[in-house]
């Protein structure tokens, strides 16, 4: 009789030993294919935001706050710098950036709701109609869309030839019944930081809506002045209009250079720090350094996927190798009927895996299905915990200095929020090599006895 023979014969004929044991091998697939499903998904997630963060680097004075913590933004990066950088071979997109400070003309701003900080009536007196204006040459590289801080919900993005538009919040738009293509009116706040030049425009200006984002900052907002629904984007021409800046005088907060290719990133790097430029007042910085939460909560979140993938193999070959000594054990009179036929120790065995392996087929096919409907909820479990321990190791490398909860703080804060779990035969296959490994290291476990045992020690045990 062949192995594969005997083999069925015991899995159809005990039946609740084969139904324990495909309790235990449909839970191991389950648990397989589950972490291995959301490790994909978390690779996914990884590639996807190095490859929009990675192929890029940031130009910055040495004076601004390197990522915008309680930093209004006074920039000190020339025009001439940014010019010589941009026209390096390989450099394909750039985005530069300037804050304007001016107040609304007959708009109000999304007011905060249950503030985590209570302040006296009088602390904002006079900021009623204070805001940002975030001047960029493009917005769609903006490190707030690009980290889905924000998202763009309507219209379009500012761009270098845009002269007087802006992008508003969806919330800010609804408050004021605002729509694309509708004009709000700013002027230069007295309040600004930047004291104005002499060619600051004194009037107001009207800036055309050109789209709309969506986003929100509500929980972590301290004052209505750090809200994502109040913050308002426009071009570069606006700010220079505003601030009284011309080619020659205009002063960026910094830029960000995108390359054609990640490769080329030292190379190129290399050349900018070739060009004649002041270094002692300016830095390039890697712009995977804007993300440090959110580059922190993808570390956490592989370490926890590794520990759950050990941990699973580690404690199945236990358990299963616990439960087939018993098995194995209770099979002894079996065994010596087989020895006494002439059968080899090592065919015994074989039937023992080809048991289980027939097994393994319903329980790992059907593992498929449960690993559906729980593995996107543990990822998301996970994804949360990764979150927490990312936030964590932030606030620990600042020495534990709290952080602002304005758009740039919000960028840098922000860690993985959600991953797409979804099984395909790549999880399944993995469940086979994984699943298959462990039932023959359980059933070698398991065996030793056997092995160890002469068959004639094997057989006095059935008397």
């Amino acid at each position: 009789m062949s192995v594969v023979t005997r083999a069925w014969y015991y899995v159809t004929r005990k039946k609740s030993k084969s139904l324990l044991m495909f309790l235990i091998l449909f839970g191991i697939a389950t648990a397989t294919i589950s972490g291995m499903a959301i490790k994909k998904a978390t690779v996914d997630a990884r590639g996807q935001i190095n490859q929009s963060i990675n192929a890029s680097f940031q130009l910055e004075g040495n004076l601004v706050n390197n990522r915008g913590i309680g930093n209004r933004g006074l920039g000190n990066v020339p025009a001439s710098a940014i010019d010589q950088i941009k026209d390096i071979p390989g450099i394909t997109e750039y985005n530069a950036r300037i804050i304007g400070e001016v107040d609304l003309v007959d708009l109000k701003k999304v007011p905060l709701t249950n503030p985590r900080i209570q302040h006296d009536d009088s602390f904002m007196k006079g900021y009623e109609n204070f805001v940002d204006l975030d001047g960029m040459t493009d917005s769609s590289l903006d490190n707030k869309f690009i980290s889905g801080v924000i998202d763009l919900a309507e219209g379009r993005h500012i761009t270098k030839e845009d002269t007087q538009k802006v992008l508003v919040h969806e919330e800010f738009a609804k408050l004021n019944n605002l729509k694309i293509n509708d004009k709000i009116y700013v002027k230069k706040s007295e309040l600004a930081s930047v004291p104005a030049s002499e060619g600051a425009s004194k009037e107001k200006i009207a800036l055309e809506i050109v789209g709309m984002f969506s986003g929100s900052n509500m929980n972590s907002a301290t004052m209505a002045e750090e809200l994502i629904e109040n913050a308002i984007i426009t071009d570069i021409e606006t700010i220079k209009t505003l601030n009284g800046y011309d080619d020659e005088t205009v002063l960026y907060q910094n830029a960000k250079f995108y390359v054609n290719d990640p490769k080329e990133l030292s190379r190129i790097l290399e050349k900018v720090n070739e060009l004649p430029i002041d270094w002692t007042n300016y830095q390039v910085t890697d712009s995977a350094k804007d993300y440090p939460a959110l580059t922190g909560s993808l570390d956490s979140m592989d370490g926890l996927i590794n520990k759950m993938l050990i941990g699973i193999v580690v404690i199945s070959a236990i358990i299963l190798s616990l439960v087939l000594a018993f098995w194995i054990n209770g099979r002894i009179h079996e065994t010596g009927v087989l020895l006494s036929l002439g059968v080899s120790k090592i065919n015994i065995i074989a039937q023992y895996v080809v048991e289980l392996l027939m097994i393994a087929v319903v329980g790992f096919g059907l593992s498929y299905f449960s690993g559906q409907a729980i593995a996107q909820n543990i990822g998301d479990s996970m994804v949360q915990q990764a979150g927490e321990a990312g936030t964590a190791d932030f606030q620990q490398s600042l020495g534990g200095m709290q952080f602002g909860a304005d758009p740039d703080s919000s960028t840098v804060t922000k860690t993985l929020e959600s991953i797409d779990v979804s099984i395909t035969l790549g999880e399944m296959g993995y469940v086979w090599l994984i699943g298959g490994l462990i039932i023959l290291l359980s059933v070698s476990i398991s065996s030793i006895f056997i092995i160890r045992l002469k068959p004639k020690e094997i057989l006095s045990k059935m008397s």
